[in-house]
Parts: structure tokens; sequence; C-alpha cells
């Protein structure tokens, strides 16, 4: 409590850091339900995704609508040039799934 009235830059509250690792929390919980290995790959394939997107800023929602509409639909092996174009950091996305601006909210549970 004293160094918190030294120094006025310190927050009242350490909620922003609890709010940053919330989604980790809630994913862990998730994955309790992960009856599998395969099962518990693939939510930690999908939390990759969605975390990979967000830190590239882009819209969640319709990046993931993308990849569900697109990849499908590929025909043959893929080369990695081929795959380099859906990843998350790809310039090749299209322009209304780059450089979200809006909030990344989670959802909420009932």
């Amino acid at each position: 409590m004293c160094k918190f009235l030294d120094d006025g830059r310190i927050p009242l509250t350490n909620s922003r850091a609890e709010r940053s690792i919330r989604p980790f929390a809630v994913h862990r919980k998730n994955w309790l339900f992960a009856d599998t290995v395969d099962g518990a790959n693939a939510n930690a394939i999908y939390y990759s995704i969605i975390e990979s997107a967000k830190s590239n800023h882009l819209n969640i929602y319709k990046y993931i609508n993308y990849l569900l509409e697109v990849l499908p639909q590929l025909e043959g092996e893929q080369t990695e040039e081929d795959i380099e174009k859906y990843l998350p950091w790809s310039k090749e996305l299209p322009e209304d799934i780059l450089n979200f601006d809006g909030e990344y909210k989670e959802l909420e549970v009932q």
C-alpha cells in the first residue's frame, strides 16, 4: 500500500491485467471438456488462429467465415505458398478483414 501512495502512476486496481488474461482462463475451463487428445488439439488450433488474428488486427468473425468458405473449396495438394495467403499476417486477405479498428469482445456466457 505504501508504494501505491508514493507513486501516482500505479493504477488503483489490477483490472486491466485481469481482463487481459481472462480469455485464456475461460478457454482453459472449456478445455476441460475436450475428452480426447484430438479434441484438445482442435481447441488449441482454434485458440491459436483467433489470437493470431487479434494480434494482426483482423476482423475475427469475418476472418473465420472467410477461412470456412474458401479453404474447403481448395482442390488438390496445396504448397506452402498457396496456404501463406490465408494466414493472419497475409496482405492478400480481403480488405474488409484487414485493419480492424473495433474492440475485441469476449462472448458472454449465460
